[in-house]
């Protein structure tokens, strides 16, 4: 092969890229064109839901930070667990990698979309009437053997009259002879209504992610708190990717009590607390009780009742008079009330938790009394003692003891999930478009054409049905509707029926 002569003059800059003589938007869609169809594949469609579904999984099976507490979670998964931390495993719906997948998803579905989008909408509200040269050439299109009269109105009417009463929505063009009968159009945009709610499902997701937080305190009644200052504060994505809002104002729980069932007095029922939500100058916002699975919503915020523990307070009445003890020491390890009495002598209380202390089966109490001068317990020897369950009362050493209850706290979970209606709204919207996808789209195509050319000697009738499903009952429609056009038509112009 002879080498180019190098002296020759270039060839233009459009006969080596003629995307340089387009406009601006034509040059961006040439050069987005291949990542719009790697975006469009169905391939990658499967690969990215297979992907959304085992992480979901991973989601609902492995504890999640702002669910659980920490330590919980350190101790179930031992050495794995800084590892798995990094990988975002205890807290999958927030991680990096979670909501990359959620925005990959949801191009993949938007740009595939408008693939067929176009097509669904046409099909579902295009008007489109058939030429009776074209009707003919149709592989479906068949004649009903009859023959209209020459007037070609009073024929369509009877035609028109026959589909609405099979539930049609019918167009005529008169002029031309044609009529378009169509049932169920709007089945067509089923696929778009799901779709639709899909990605409406993926923005709120990755709404959530950057602006939403969960939190988890546990208080006393009578006290109050801020949501920031929470035990368990977490924002759903780390600063400074997040951009929501804490609110300033206060939580305070005026009161805390639990129901117990009738036949078992030592298992809870069901818990409440009463909450306000105070503003910065104490002014109140709402207040209002919660329990289980009955939470307290405002501004955006979610406050449930999560759980309940032992606040270390424990209502007690020594001698007639009432008194609230507090673990304030401790002794080999464990958590113990010691309080002097007027006298001198000191009260010392040891509780014991049946979801706490190993083989406790009821929550009970016992209670020591020194002597004045005793400041601790005696090593190796054990004093008289008095074992009170709450509610019962006792004598020990000239002491009368009532053990009124223990104090319970409340552990409230707050979070804010402004993703929430937005989620309701699009299972809303998916359901309606997969039912709308259970329907068929039927369509007939009804022509009248002039017998031989002339249209004194009448008009022959010739129908195209066409359905997308259900078509065994779309066939046993048609020939109810066939049957009724001929005796309608025949009716009305006895003597043009043909054999």
């Amino acid at each position: 092969m002879p080498l180019p002569n190098m002296s020759s003059p270039l060839p233009s800059t459009s006969s080596l890229w003629p995307v340089a003589n387009l406009k601006l938007p034509e040059r961006l869609m040439v050069v987005l064109q291949p990542v719009l169809g790697t975006f469009r594949s169905v391939q990658l469609a499967v690969v990215l839901l297979a992907l959304l579904a085992a992480a979901t999984i991973a989601g609902v099976v492995l504890p999640q930070e702002g669910n659980v507490d920490v330590a919980q979670i350190q101790k179930q998964f031992g050495p794995n667990y800084a590892f798995m931390k990094q990988l975002g495993m205890f807290g999958v719906f927030s991680s990096f990698w979670f909501i990359t997948l959620e925005v990959l998803f949801f191009f993949n579905l938007l740009i595939g979309s408008f693939k067929w989008l176009k097509p669904a909408w046409l099909a579902a509200t295009q008007v489109a009437y058939v030429p009776a040269a074209v009707m003919a050439l149709k592989p479906a299109a068949h004649s009903l053997r009859v023959k209209a009269g020459a007037d070609v109105q009073a024929a369509l009417a009877q035609a028109q009259a026959v589909f609405k009463r099979h539930g049609y929505h019918v167009h005529v063009n008169t002029a031309d002879g044609q009529l378009y009968a169509t049932k169920g159009q709007w089945s067509r945009l089923g696929p778009c209504a799901a779709h639709l709610g899909i990605l409406i499902c993926l923005l709120a997701g990755v709404y959530g992610s950057f602006t939403g937080f969960k939190a988890i305190h546990m208080v006393a009644p009578g006290g109050q708190f801020q949501i920031p200052s929470s035990a368990m504060f977490a924002t759903n994505t780390p600063q400074p990717w997040w951009f929501g809002q804490i609110p300033t104002w206060t939580i305070a729980v005026r009161d805390f009590r639990m129901e117990h069932y009738e036949n078992h007095p030592d298992v809870v029922k069901n818990y409440y607390s009463g909450l306000d939500i105070v503003d910065g100058q104490g002014h109140l916002l709402k207040r209002q009780t919660i329990s289980v699975n009955h939470p307290l919503s405002y501004d955006h915020i979610s406050i449930y009742q999560a759980s309940f523990a032992p606040s270390g307070r424990f209502k007690v009445t020594v001698d007639g008079q009432p008194r609230l003890l507090e673990l304030n020491q401790a002794f080999n390890q464990r958590s113990i009330s010691v309080n002097r009495l007027s006298d001198g002598r000191t009260l010392i209380m040891f509780p014991f938790f049946a979801n706490q202390d190993p083989g406790v089966t009821q929550d009970h109490a016992v209670f020591f009394v020194l002597k004045k001068g005793e400041g601790d317990l005696p090593q190796g020897t054990m004093p008289e003692t008095l074992k009170l369950l709450p509610g019962a009362s006792g004598t020990l050493k000239g002491t009368h003891i009532t053990y009124v209850e223990p104090e319970m706290q409340t552990g409230l979970q707050i979070k804010r999930a402004p993703e929430v209606p937005w989620m309701y709204l699009s299972f809303v919207i998916i359901s309606i478009g997969t039912v709308m996808c259970f329907f068929s789209q039927r369509q007939v195509w009804l022509t009248l054409a002039p017998v031989d050319g002339d249209p004194s000697a009448g008009h022959a009738v010739m129908l195209h049905p066409k359905t997308n499903k259900a078509r065994l009952s779309f066939r046993r429609e048609m020939l109810a509707i066939e049957a009724a056009l001929v005796a309608r038509l025949t009716s009305a112009n006895p003597s043009e029926r043909s054999g």
